[in-house]
C-alpha cells in the first residue's frame, strides 16, 4: 500500500512526533511519502518513515500571498497524487487540510482521502469553521484526536457520524528493562517540567505564577520548546525572581531523561486536542499534573485516576496540586508506577493500523 502524509510543516511539535511514530510504523510494511506544505527543512527533530516531499509554500502574512498559496498548494498536491497514485491520503494539521480535501476532490479520490482535526475547534479562526461546515464534508473519513473533539464535530459542525472516527495519537512506550536503564539528571537539582511550543496557548505564563507560589528555593522549573513567547517568560521570571531557576532549553534530543528525572510534568495549555507530551510523561514514569483543559487531558488520565486534574486557569489550585505530588512521595510512587499501564493503550503498535482502516 501507497500512503501519502499531507502536514503543513516537519519542525518540532506534537503533530510532527505523531507523523514520525506513525510514518516509521507504516514503512515496516507500506511505501509511505510525507508531503511537507513548508520549505525544506534541512535538520528535523524526529526521524520519519518513508520519504519526504517538500512544496515549498510556507506560512503567509500578507493577504495577497495567502490567495496564492490557496491557488498553487493545492494545484502543487494535485500533480503529486496524480503522479504517485497514492491508495491513502491521509492530512494532519488544519492548515494541511484544505489543499488536500481540494486535490483530492480534483483527482477523483476523495474515497481516499482522510483529514483530521488535532485541536479544538472553538479556537479556529471563522473562515476556517465555515470550511468544516462544508469541504469537510467531503472526504471519506474525518478522524478527530479525541472524543471530546469527536463530540464538537458532531454537535456543532454537523459532521456525519458514519464519516467521523476518533483515533487519539500514539506514544513510545517502553519495555521495563529499557526504562529501566540509568541516564544522567539533566540538570544538577529537583525540577519539575512542561513541554510544548512557547505560545500563548500553552500558558507558560501561568506554569510560572504557580511555580513562584510553591515559594521553594531549591526547586527548578523547566519548559522544553522553542516559540514566540520565549523573551515575555524570561521577562516574567525576571518580575518574579526566578530567572536563576526557570530552564529554557529550546528542543531538546532525548525527552526520556527529561521525563524520568523529573519530580512531575506539568501541562498548563488553555485547550488542547490531545496533549502527547501528557502520555509521554505517562509513559516514562513522571507523574502529572494536568488542568482540565478542552480537550484530552480527561480522557487521557480518565477524570484524576491517573493523574491530578486542576480546574482549568487556577493558578493556586495548579501550585497547591504540584505541591501535593512533591510532597506525598506515596502518591508520587504510584502516580508514576501507574502510567505505563495507561500508556500501553496507546502504544504505536495498535494506533497505526487504525488510520489504514474504513476508507
Amino acid at each position: 500500500m501507497k500512503i501519502l502524509v499531507v502536514v503543513h510543516q516537519l519542525r518540532g511539535g506534537g503533530v510532527e512526533r505523531v507523523i514520525s511514530l506513525l510514518s516509521q510504523e507504516w514503512a515496516k510494511c507500506h511505501e509511505v511519502i510525507i508531503v511537507s506544505l513548508d520549505l525544506d527543512t534541512s535538520e528535523t527533530p524526529f526521524d520519519y518513515g518513508g520519504r519526504i516531499i517538500y512544496l515549498r509554500t510556507p506560512a503567509a502574512h500578507s493577504f495577497i500571498r495567502k490567495i496564492f498559496h490557496f491557488v498553487v498548494r493545492p494545484a502543487r498536491l494535485l500533480r503529486l497524487i496524480r503522479r504517485e497514485r497514492p491508495d491513502r491520503i491521509i492530512s494532519f494539521t488544519e492548515m494541511a487540510n484544505i489543499p488536500a480535501i481540494l486535490a483530492s476532490a480534483l483527482a477523483g479520490c476523495l474515497s481516499r482521502l482522510s483529514i483530521s482535526t488535532r485541536d479544538n475547534p472553538a479556537t479556529f479562526p471563522w473562515w476556517y469553521k465555515l470550511c468544516m461546515f462544508s469541504l469537510h464534508r467531503l472526504p471519506a473519513r474525518w478522524v478527530a484526536v479525541s472524543e471530546g473533539v469527536r463530540r464538537d464535530l458532531a454537535s456543532t459542525y454537523r459532521a456525519p457520524l458514519e464519516k467521523t472516527s476518533f483515533i487519539p495519537n500514539p506514544v513510545v512506550v517502553k519495555d521495563p528493562q529499557d526504562a529501566a536503564r540509568e541516564t544522567a539528571p539533566p540538570l544538577p537539582g529537583r525540577y519539575i517540567l512542561g513541554i510544548g511550543r512557547l505560545v500563548g496557548q500553552k500558558r507558560f505564563d501561568l506554569l510560572l505564577r504557580a511555580f513562584h507560589l510553591l515559594g521553594r528555593p531549591n526547586l527548578h522549573l523547566a519548559i522544553l520548546g522553542e516559540g514566540p513567547e520565549r523573551e515575555s517568560l524570561l521577562l516574567l521570571a525576571h518580575e518574579l525572581e526566578l530567572k536563576n531557576r526557570l530552564h529554557l532549553p529550546g528542543w531538546v534530543d532525548d525527552l526520556e531523561a527529561w521525563y524520568r528525572h523529573a519530580a512531575c510534568f506539568v501541562l498548563s495549555s488553555r485547550h488542547e486536542g490531545w496533549p502527547n507530551v501528557l502520555m509521554e510523561a505517562l509513559a516514562n514514569r513522571c507523574p502529572a499534573v494536568s488542568f482540565d483543559c478542552d480537550y484530552g487531558a480527561s480522557e487521557i488520565l480518565e477524570g484524576g485516576k491517573w493523574g491530578l486534574l486542576i480546574p482549568q486557569g487556577d493558578v493556586k489550585a495548579l501550585a497547591g496540586g504540584i505541591a501535593r505530588v512533591l510532597d506525598d512521595d506515596t502518591l508520587r510512587w504510584q502516580l508514576a508506577a501507574r502510567g505505563p499501564e495507561q500508556a500501553k493503550a496507546f502504544s504505536t503498535d495498535k494506533i497505526a493500523p487504525c488510520w489504514l482502516r474504513g476508507t
